[in-house]
């Protein structure tokens, strides 16, 4: 019986000081640099291209759509594997490893233009967007490596979330999965209200079950829970869901054109409020008595995602205008608008960022157009690699699968 007891009390003891040197390593983050955090991103899509230069040029492209275990593996080592090197191991050799693929991108682009056969790739007409499977599964991965990999000492702490102001590489998850399902997203016909309710239905309560499910098994479990995340009960997937309901609810009563004028609106009332003392208090050991209070994180900087909802649905809309054309013209449009958007709103960053900071915890007008910096450079890398694919199939004679080539993420 002594034994019993002192098995358990042993068991509480190392139990609790697990939770506390977790604690006390997710803790007092304040994040890397913007510019390692641009160039640590900037891999993956390089290996992408190999992955898919592999993949047309030899034997493995009659197997693009055959999933197998060999294919699998084939992808893990050419794209997985160099991603978690790059985070982990490599993590502090960040503006070398930058240096080489920058070559390699170089190289691969000159390659690209030299070949691209501008006349045939003009008639492409695709069914879908092919960009956003590749943003998406660039979204993805990142997002299950880092999740995966953040409780481990090899995956650098600069890289995990911030506690207040700063710039990690796990910060912009929630952000950049936000513009991915505004760049999705259609707005609802006013004239069937009660089909829009049941779309609301449809997409918001898996959302809501699994933030519910989340928030009762980690308190079950009695795994710590980082308050400064998004509050007591609030959680990553409470933020999509309630972004759901209120796009779904409000924006078939809103003209296109006024998407990106109410953002702003939301953003600088937002900013003001948060400056003179709201930012204070969210971040502040005040009560969490109530329900509102507890969950003040997660309730309030759904503003801030709302904005970047709505200016990544203002994008899309009008992009579109250039998606109805041809390929080429659409192509050559695309990379232009997110090359300048991510240079001009990286810009515009760095300087919120020492006026107000930049704040995921808030969301905040430094987080906001932080994410859409980030988002409009992964478009524009998604873009260059579906030219790039483009210009591989025409070289092997086999431009009539361009619709037919994915990665592993459909984008319907």
């Amino acid at each position: 019986m002594e034994n019993v007891i002192h098995l358990y009390f042993h068991t509480h003891t190392m139990d609790s000081e697990y939770k506390e040197l977790h604690r006390e390593a997710m803790s007092n983050q304040t994040g890397s640099t913007l510019i390692e955090i641009y160039t640590s991103l900037f891999p993956l899509p390089i290996h992408i291209i190999i992955f898919i230069w592999m993949s047309i040029d030899t034997d493995h492209g009659k197997k693009l759509n055959s999933p197998t275990i060999w294919m699998f593996l084939f992808e893990f080592i050419i794209m997985v594997l160099p991603t978690v090197f790059n985070f982990t191991l490599f993590s502090d050799y960040s503006v070398r490893q930058f240096l080489i693929y920058i070559t390699i991108f170089g190289i691969a682009f000159a390659w690209m233009l030299l070949n691209h056969n501008y006349i045939s790739s003009s008639t492409i007409k695709t069914k879908k967007n092919p960009y956003m499977t590749v943003y998406r599964f660039m979204l993805n991965t990142y997002t299950v490596f880092c999740i995966l990999a953040v409780d481990f000492n090899v995956f650098p702490r600069r890289f995990a979330k911030t506690e207040t102001y700063g710039h990690g590489v796990m910060d912009i998850g929630v952000g950049c999965y936000v513009c991915s399902n505004a760049l999705l997203f259609s707005i609802p016909n006013t004239r069937n209200i009660s089909k829009n309710v049941l779309r609301v239905f449809k997409q918001v309560l898996p959302l809501l079950v699994l933030g519910i499910g989340r928030t009762y098994f980690v308190t079950k479990a009695d795994y710590h829970h980082y308050v400064f995340e998004y509050g007591v009960h609030w959680n990553f997937f409470m933020t999509l869901a309630f972004l759901k309901i209120i796009n779904l609810v409000v924006l078939p009563f809103v003209s296109t054109c006024c998407l990106s004028g109410i953002a702003t609106a939301l953003v600088v009332i937002y900013e003001f409020a948060l400056y003179f003392g709201l930012a204070d208090w969210i971040m502040s050991d005040a009560p969490r008595d109530t329900l509102f209070s507890a969950n003040r994180e997660g309730i309030l900087s759904l503003i801030g995602y709302e904005a970047i909802f709505l200016y990544s649905l203002s994008m899309k809309s009008r992009l579109s205008i250039f998606m109805k054309k041809n390929h080429l013209i659409s192509s050559i449009f695309l990379l232009t608008v997110t090359s300048t958007l991510s240079v001009a709103l990286f810009l515009l960053t760095f300087v919120i960022s020492y006026i107000f900071g930049v704040s995921r915890r808030l969301a905040n007008a430094g987080y906001v157009y932080w994410v859409l910096s980030i988002s409009s450079y992964l478009l524009f890398m998604s873009i260059m690699i579906e030219n790039f694919i483009t210009v591989l199939l025409h070289k092997k004679g086999r431009l009539n699968e361009f619709n037919r080539v994915s990665l592993i993420i459909d984008s319907k």
